[in-house]
């Protein structure tokens, strides 16, 4: 038997998956990214981005992305990761997660991967959590008021 995470496509995101990316990211998140800023972050490396496709009998569905930059120094950052609100709960945002760090170590130029969290994000902090990620730093005001995040940090392994 194959679990749903096993059967999705996992790829490098296009630009005709930006209205899927948007869509996703509009459900998930109260601030959403606007499709401008979207767009430049998979134009600044889409290599380090990946999606997540249900394949389909008449159409594939984009059900999540992930996207992640490299940062200062060698610390790579973990912008975003959103899987559809129906299709959650079936392995795809551990699918990205993996994917995107798998990506880090592939490239050899991050020593970390660092994303934020709203710690009142049970689910996406326990996703973040059980992959191995650990607090590094908090604010309380991170994005304004009443906007407290955590920082966390994934250690890569050097292959160099």
């Amino acid at each position: 038997m194959t679990t749903d995470a096993e059967t999705v496509l996992y790829r490098e995101p296009t630009r005709a998956d930006l209205p899927d990316i948007q869509m996703i990211d509009s459900a998930a998140f109260r601030d959403r990214y606007p499709l401008f800023v979207l767009r430049q972050l998979l134009v600044a490396d889409s290599s380090r981005c990946v999606v997540a496709v249900e394949p389909g009998d008449d159409e594939d569905r984009l059900v999540g992305y992930a996207l992640t930059m490299m940062g200062e120094g060698s610390r790579a950052w973990l912008i975003s990761l959103a899987v559809s609100p129906d299709r959650r709960g079936r392995g795809y945002g551990r699918g990205l997660l993996d994917r995107s760090v798998s990506t880090c170590r592939r490239k050899g130029d991050a020593d970390e991967v660092c994303l934020t969290v709203d710690p009142r994000n049970l689910a996406a902090y326990s996703l973040f959590s059980d992959f191995g990620f650990v607090l590094y730093d908090h604010e309380e005001r991170y994005f304004g008021d009443n906007e407290p995040r955590d920082v966390l940090a994934y250690k890569l392994l050097s292959l160099r």
